[in-house]
């Protein structure tokens, strides 16, 4: 079910409509919390839009690699799972 969610990023409250789990969003906002944080403290006199766009290109630089981590990931099961069937395949065909 959709409902409207709050959060503070920023010194500033931003609402949006999800129909994501509680959880889920909660996760969201303590990723966005803890960026906010290393950032801010790392950078203590960056203008809140730099302290956003840091964010923005430090979270998406995690996004891609996981994403291409989890495509090799998929990519070597499927070679297992080729390589297995080939075993098997061959081990059915010197069994008849």
């Amino acid at each position: 079910m959709e409902r409207i969610v709050e959060f503070e990023l920023l010194d500033q409250v931003f609402s949006f409509k999800t129909d994501l789990p509680e959880e889920m969003v909660r996760e969201i906002q303590q990723i966005l919390k803890e960026k906010e944080k290393e950032i801010a403290q790392k950078y203590r006199f960056l203008p809140p839009l730099k302290v956003a766009v840091l964010m923005l290109l430090q979270i998406s630089s995690e996004y891609v690699k996981i994403k291409k981590e989890q495509e090799d990931l998929r990519r070597a099961l499927l070679e297992k799972a080729a390589e297995i069937d080939d075993y098997i395949e061959k081990g059915s065909l010197g069994c008849a």
